[in-house]
């Protein structure tokens, strides 16, 4: 793709199969082979693993570390069926710490090959030498390169796609402008108006908070979400009593709850429905009431596939004991539900904060940025890219058309590739 600014590998000359700059030790398809055969391999080495092992380690110690950290990172481009060869990223981390206490781990393109603990006896011996020697080589040919000063323009030529960088949402939109049509479809004007003027919070808090209140703030949202009603079998189900049902004129709010949950509620399920002094306790894990064998952990997934990208909690104020309801996520792919959970709750007049209100403002109004990553398309959480804050990205690999790919690299800010300098 040299057409549309890539950096790309010059030509290498074949013969007999082999790189004239590599050896045939290691290779792309050697390089995919250990990470199927050795992912997240935590192993014990034989004696002369365990001398390869330390053979390497000798070597990465050669490198600089970064900080304080014991981490190393280089960038070797291996043969594949192509000219061009592969780029692959290998970090070591580890050292000797103390007499029989080491520990090194390595990782190919962020997937972990191996994990050595020496205070680990009760793991099977792993062979991994054919890979021990592949690094060694690898090794030596960075630290060659770094000793002639030319690891610098080496890793020039490694691609876009393999890199990290940033590119302002705004900037993304203009040039991908379906994607910022896709992101606001579900979400009317007004619904984004509104929540602009809100500021993510109400300006008061609730001042009993009780177990109806709670039930009835996740049925006021369950509503706006259009979650159903249907009865369905559970393991967490719950039924009313008769009085409870008749007042509400069938399912109640504390029911639809346990349908819609996760139900591990820390025995939620107990506390008196309109005892504020009772909730508070059990809120604040007071003993009086709150007994932990009911310890579950999870009342505040309200919503059980949501739960990795939206939760509703209470918070209470510890002088006044008054409380606030808060959503929290902040997540791409639940933002409609988060925003109108919120708006929901506002209208019912709830004392509600939207706890990922600022991430949701940012791509509203397209002053954040977007994060350009090779393998991973969702962040779970805030991520450090080129000295930006981002909390979604995109991969370029995910677009066909190269002249679109051509604008995202124009318009985006690169991480530096981390550098290797001799200890």
């Amino acid at each position: 793709m040299q057409s549309i600014g890539y950096p790309t590998v010059r030509r290498k000359v074949l013969h007999n199969n082999r790189f004239e700059e590599f050896g045939d030790m290691v290779t792309e398809r050697k390089i995919t082979r250990w990470k199927n055969k050795y992912c997240l391999a935590k192993c014990t080495l034989s004696n002369a693993g365990i001398e390869k092992m330390m053979e390497l380690m000798s070597l990465t110690d050669k490198i600089a570390k970064e900080g304080r950290s014991s981490r190393r990172s280089i960038w070797v481009n291996v043969p594949n069926k192509t000219d061009n060869g592969d780029w692959v990223n290998i970090r070591f981390c580890g050292a000797v710490y103390g007499p029989g206490d080491v520990f090194y781990e390595v990782m190919l393109d962020d997937i972990s090959v191996m994990s050595y603990d020496s205070k680990r006896t009760d793991r099977n011996i792993v062979d991994i030498t054919d890979m021990l020697d592949g690094l060694i080589e690898c090794v030596n040919k960075v630290l060659s390169l770094v000793e002639k000063g030319e690891y610098e323009g080496y890793i020039t030529k490694v691609p876009y796609e393999r890199r990290r960088g940033v590119i302002r949402r705004t900037d993304y939109y203009d040039i991908v402008p379906e994607a910022r049509k896709d992101y606001v479809s579900s979400l009317s004007q007004d619904e984004i108006n509104e929540l602009m003027e809100s500021g993510g919070c109400t300006d008061y808090l609730e001042e009993n908070m009780t177990a109806r209140r709670f039930y009835e703030a996740c049925a006021v949202v369950y509503e706006a979400l259009g979650l159903s009603k249907e009865k369905t079998f559970r393991v967490h189900c719950y039924e009313d009593s008769k009085a409870e049902r008749a007042f509400y004129s069938g399912m109640t709010p504390k029911e639809w709850y346990y349908q819609i949950a996760d139900g591990r509620d820390d025995g939620l399920y107990m506390v008196p429905m309109d005892d504020p002094v009772h909730f508070l306790g059990w809120l604040r894990r007071d003993e009086a009431y709150f007994d932990y064998k009911y310890l579950g952990g999870h009342e505040w997934d309200f919503i059980l596939k949501y739960s990795t990208g939206m939760q509703m909690m209470v918070v209470d104020d510890s002088e006044s004991g008054k409380c606030i309801i808060r959503i929290t996520g902040d997540s791409m792919a639940r933002s409609d539900d988060l925003i109108r959970a919120f708006l929901a709750l506002r209208r019912a007049g709830y004392a509600v904060m939207l706890q990922g209100y600022k991430v949701l403002l940012g791509r509203l109004k397209e002053t954040d940025y977007v994060g350009i990553v090779e393998f991973e398309k969702d962040l779970w959480q805030l991520d450090a890219i080129a000295g930006r804050d981002v909390r979604d990205s995109i991969c370029l690999c995910d677009f066909k058309d190269d002249s679109i790919v051509e604008e995202i690299i124009k318009a985006t800010e690169w991480e530096d590739l981390d550098a290797v300098r001799l200890a």
